[in-house]
């Protein structure tokens, strides 16, 4: 039996564990909303490497990425938006008409030429918040986040009145490792703008890993301010699995299709050594989906972590 403080004796560091369930929960947008996907791609500087070196590997990557022109119209000739931006800036190239620009290519994933533009904003205007804000942003994506910290720090002195910066800032904080001082600056940007729900959000997320007894009552506050975001419930699942309520944990990963529903309850249960629970729920997902290669190797680590514990057991 789980105790309604914590993960239960069985788990170490209970709320460390949930690192384990965000990195392998079957929902598309990360736990927590600044969640990095080049990160997690492997976006990371091997030893020895001199950051300009690595710097130029990341943002060549980033432009190998982006569609060909031969034979396919190019990007900014089929999107609207982007185009209308570009348009802005041929008539007038202002720093504020460079950061809508750079605004349009990070949205359609194009960083390379977001970092560009953002960079040619603050060229031509050192006091550009929303440049620095979205510089920092663009290191966070690429999955190095203390590189854009020092953009942060500058967007908020520039911009100490907005919320956006404020969040970014938490978010670059608690990629580096710093949840406690990510939690002031998420604090700050919901005493901001107090309608903010990325701010919600990333209280949310944040007290799950400080292990903190307001988490569940965040993550709600969270799923109130957006209630169809995945991230949202998925957090709010977390909590709730953090404090030993899988029925509850179970009511908020429901919101995803049954498969990954049970899936994810799975990964939950798996992460706080509950074996046998782990594996109903990953039987459960295989018969509502036969081909989940992930379920199915889900389900061996279950068992096979199941069996060492009665092994374990049987020779105290």
């Amino acid at each position: 039996m789980l105790h309604p403080a914590g993960l239960g004796s069985r788990a170490r560091n209970p709320y460390a564990t949930l690192l384990v369930v965000c990195a392998s929960l079957a929902i598309l947008p990360a736990c927590a909303a600044h969640r990095s996907a080049a990160r997690a791609a492997g976006y990371r500087m091997p030893a020895g490497e001199s950051l300009g070196s690595y710097i130029t590997k990341v943002r060549d990557r980033s432009a190998a990425a982006r569609p060909s022109a031969s034979g396919t119209p190019v990007i900014e000739s089929f999107d609207p938006r982007l185009s209308a931006a570009l348009t802005a800036l041929v008539i007038s190239r202002t720093a504020d008409n460079h950061r809508r620009v750079a605004v349009e290519y990070r949205r359609l994933g194009v960083l390379d030429m977001a970092y560009k533009h953002f960079a040619d904003a603050v060229q031509l205007n050192p006091r550009e918040a929303g440049a620095f804000d979205g510089l920092a942003r663009i290191w966070r994506d690429w999955g190095v986040p203390r590189l854009g910290l020092g953009d942060a720090y500058r967007a908020v002195a520039l911009a100490p009145g907005s919320a956006s910066a404020a969040n970014t800032l938490g978010t670059l904080l608690e990629g580096v490792g710093d949840t406690k001082g990510a939690r002031h600056w998420y604090e700050r940007a919901l005493g901001l703008d107090p309608r903010a729900s990325y701010a919600v959000v990333n209280i949310c997320y944040s007290a799950i890993m400080l292990g903190q007894q307001d988490a569940v009552d965040a993550c709600r506050r969270a799923v109130a301010l957006a209630p169809e975001s995945p991230v949202a419930r998925n957090n709010l699942a977390l909590a709730y699995a953090a404090r030993g309520d899988f029925v509850n944990a179970r009511v908020e990963f429901q919101h995803a299709r049954d498969s990954v529903a049970e899936y994810n309850l799975g990964i939950a249960y798996l992460a706080t050594r509950n074996y046998a629970e782990a594996l109903a729920a990953f039987h459960a997902a295989l018969r509502l989906d036969p081909l989940s290669t992930a379920a199915a190797q889900r389900a061996r680590q279950a068992r096979a972590s199941a069996l060492a514990e009665d092994d374990a057991r049987d020779h105290q």
